[in-house]
């Protein structure tokens, strides 16, 4: 929809939860979902204003930004970046998605803009919002450029039947759990292992590729089912490797180099992970993964 530029009333800021005052629980359900598409339109709309102090009011201390180059940009490069003009007109939003995980959200969307000289320019983001008392704090983002030609929809799989997973998950302090279900998510890719996949993605997970593409679950066990890393790459390797905890919510950041086998070139990706602690075991919820270039 177009994005409305007249200031939102502070009733609705109040609403949305920015405002600071004392610990309330969470809200759930439906009011929960308004307050973050409030908050999800007032940040766009802070964005083409160059509205640094609403900006800076949500943004959280240890929030972390993917941009769509794959670099990584703290808290304080960011608020720098949204207090200078976007330079982008025609902006809009669409698409929102808000999924609840208690006091956790994801923000899943797709905004438009047109850039100097006239190309249309459409981006595909994630946000994550935590419950700091009685506000909402935006704690992540990623964006990733959408390519030409490429939808928007989610891409749906085909229904395959995977073999069991006869491994056992780790077990010990969360933090060093996630550690190494990390690793074995990349293992998982060099082996082609399906199901190894098909037992630690929750049913709702969904991966943005770095083409903007946007998948489900069915979608990603089917790429994962191929054998890229065997037929095309020399290595695979994972660095870099960052665990943030949110209650229940655990982002996961990471580098991946992989070296191809045709003619040796290194590709450079970053991705979050998001899993969600269900049951006593963490499940992957969601993936965005962003290939390393330069800046346009």
């Amino acid at each position: 929809m177009s994005l409305i530029r007249s200031a939102i009333p502070v009733i609705a800021l109040l609403a949305a939860g920015v405002a600071e005052t004392a610990s309330v629980p969470a809200p759930a359900g439906a009011l929960a979902e308004v307050q973050l598409r409030t908050i999800n339109h007032r940040f766009v709309s802070g964005f083409m204003r160059a509205d640094g102090e609403f900006i800076e009011a949500l943004t959280g201390s240890d929030f972390l930004l993917t941009d769509a180059s794959g670099q990584w940009l703290g808290r304080a490069d960011h608020l720098k970046l949204m207090r200078e003009p976007s330079g982008l007109d025609g902006v809009s939003y669409r698409d929102v998605e808000v999924r609840m995980f208690g006091p956790t959200a994801l923000v899943h969307g797709v905004f438009e803009a047109t850039a100097p000289g006239g190309k249309v320019m459409r981006v595909r983001y994630l946000d994550v919002y935590s419950r700091d008392g009685a506000a909402w704090r935006l704690v992540n983002g990623q964006n990733t450029l959408i390519e030409d030609g490429v939808s928007t929809a989610l891409q749906r799989g085909p229904t395959m039947a995977y073999g069991s997973w006869s491994g056992r998950d780790p077990e010990g302090e969360d933090l060093e759990v996630l550690k190494k279900l990390n690793a074995s998510y990349v293992q998982a890719f060099r082996d082609a292992d399906t199901a190894w996949y098909d037992k630690h993605l929750a049913h709702g997970y969904v991966v943005i590729y770095p083409d903007g593409s946007y998948h489900d679950r069915n979608g990603a066990l089917a790429n994962f089912a191929q054998p890229m890393f065997a037929t095309h790459m020399k290595s695979f390797s994972l660095d870099k490797v960052r665990v943030r905890r949110f209650g229940d919510v655990a982002l996961i950041h990471a580098e991946n180099v992989a070296e191809l086998k045709k003619d040796g070139r290194k590709l450079t990706s970053r991705y979050t992970d998001i899993w969600h602690k269900q049951d006593g075991r963490w499940l992957c919820i969601a993936a965005h993964i962003n290939d390393v270039r330069a800046k346009p």
